[in-house]
């Protein structure tokens, strides 16, 4: 899912959406692709009670145009679609990603729209899954609506230099999310030959003003909504995801959740792909404790814990075959031992 090299922010986003690009035109001065996916996977009772085959695809487009030397405006968008009937009350289309902004070259990005906030940069090291993984992750998760996912309504800019990174976002109010206001930032630094891979580091943070509208406070899913949300990590990585060789990573992240969490995370995972890039191994575990049981519906420290594992064979690169096999332990927010499974194949265009 995620092939990290230090790379910048718009492009990780565009990265994370998972699809190839076809070039539709290109000019000295513009230039515009349709990218896109379609993903059928079989998944056991753990994975999914209500399918055995699901369908889903993603279809978007980006362009660039030219203004003068060294400065480019840029679009993107990508949305998620299920390709068979949805669920009830589940949608058909929804938006993964749509951003638009200001390329300055050396000078950096500045973009505005829907995507990850600028700390996100710290736990997509292990971000690499297609359907499970994360287990260890405050990002995601700890939140009924995503709070610190895929947020509409951010401005973000991001600069790379001689190695160095820095990435800052902002959060307008988003009621769909409870809330109010929101600010990120992330920076790291990548050694570009170490053993004859890249080994990079970095550190972040983040921090979400919760909204104190009518749905404040505690629901019967067992979640307080409207909750401040702050969160930092620290995480290395060495080699590159997905290309031939090994690729390691490790994540630490400390979060607070008002009136629901207060703790630590942890991930690591390590992968190897065969020379010719064929096939790609992957196993990771995560681990998320909370300093207050008292907060947890179940009065445990431990949050989520788990082991993650993938096997994927590419045998062209518009086309992957994978299976994901996923055991999570008994838990604050898992009622049960859980064994998921999934096996599924993605065709990109």
């Amino acid at each position: 899912m995620m092939k990290i090299n230090l790379l910048p922010a718009a492009m990780i986003l565009a990265l994370a959406g998972g699809a190839h690009a076809a070039e539709v035109y290109k000019t000295d001065n513009a230039s515009m692709e349709i990218l896109g996916r379609v993903k059928v996977q079989g998944m056991n009772n753990d994975a999914d009670p209500d399918h055995r085959l699901k369908g889903t695809a993603r279809l978007g487009v980006s362009g660039r145009t030219r203004v003068m030397d060294n400065f480019h405006v840029f679009g993107y968008l990508l949305y998620d679609l299920a390709a068979q009937d949805p669920a009830p009350n589940e949608d058909r289309i929804k938006i993964r990603y749509g951003y638009a902004g200001f390329d300055f070259n050396y000078a950096g990005k500045l973009s505005f729209g829907r995507f990850e906030n600028a700390y996100y940069r710290v736990s997509a090291v292990t971000d690499l899954y297609d359907d499970f993984g994360n287990t260890g992750v405050s990002y995601w998760g700890l939140t009924p609506n995503d709070v610190g996912g895929r947020m509409d309504g951010q401005a973000m800019y991001d600069v790379n230099l001689n190695g160095w990174f820095l990435s800052a976002s902002y959060q307008f109010k988003d009621a769909s999310k409870h809330v109010e206001n929101g600010w990120a930032g992330s920076f790291g630094y990548e050694f570009d030959d170490v053993l004859g891979s890249p080994l990079g580091i970095m550190a972040g943070y983040s921090r979400f003003k919760g909204r104190r509208d009518d749905n404040y406070g505690y629901h019967a899913d067992g979640f307080f909504y409207g909750a401040d949300k702050t969160e930092w990590g620290v995480s290395a990585y060495y080699g590159t995801f997905r290309s031939p060789g090994f690729y390691a990573a490790a994540l630490y992240n400390h979060a607070w959740l008002k009136n629901t969490y207060l703790g630590d995370g942890t991930e690591v995972a390590l992968s190897y792909t065969t020379p010719g890039g064929d096939f790609t191994f992957l196993g990771s575990y995560g681990y998320m404790k909370s300093q207050r049981p008292n907060y947890t519906r179940y009065r445990t420290s431990r949050l989520t814990s788990g082991w993650t594992f993938m096997v994927s064979w590419s045998p062209v690169a518009s086309m992957q075959t994978y299976a994901e096999f996923e055991h999570k332990l008994k838990a604050a927010y898992q009622a049960e031992n859980e064994n998921k499974a999934t096996l599924g194949v993605i065709y990109n265009f």
